[in-house]
């Protein structure tokens, strides 16, 4: 039982529970720290967007996104909220009509929903993010979509 509280004690931090990462900077559970981590917006998505948890049952899927130097993903939107922890590197991110975004090493955000965007590793070496959709359970859900380009 006490792992169990201590994970989801962890979770809170990592999405963020709204009284949790503002009024703590550190917790410590049987000699364990857990941190909150910064999430810019974190009830609004990196374009000021409002979003939802999808309905039906809830599914978190995680994922460990590597980004070669140069490398630009192909235009895509996300249907569902979707968090993005930059692990290492840079990212750049194109929003068309609202902008570029940089985003470097350590800086968290919930990515624009329904919004066309491209996004590309800024370093010399590989961009890892680690990406967390808060999805049902349908994975199809999860895959972005393809659209023809900025907005």
């Amino acid at each position: 039982m006490k792992s169990l509280s201590f994970s989801l004690l962890a979770c809170s931090a990592l999405i963020g529970g709204s009284s949790f990462a503002t009024e703590v900077d550190s917790v410590t559970y049987e000699h364990i720290s857990a941190e909150p981590m910064k999430i810019e917006q974190r009830s609004r998505t990196v374009l000021g967007q409002s979003y939802n948890y999808p309905k039906g049952i809830p599914a978190l899927y995680a994922y460990s996104i590597r980004i070669k130097p140069g490398q630009k993903t192909d235009w895509h939107k996300h249907e569902i909220p979707f968090f993005a922890s930059i692990i290492s590197g840079s990212l750049i991110v194109d929003y068309g009509s609202k902008g570029k975004r940089t985003f470097e090493k350590g800086m968290s955000f919930v990515e624009a929903i329904d919004w066309c965007h491209q996004g590309y590793s800024a370093s010399n070496k590989e961009t890892v993010i680690f990406g967390l959709y808060l999805a049902q359970l349908r994975p199809n859900q999860v895959k972005p979509v393809a659209c023809d380009g900025p907005q």
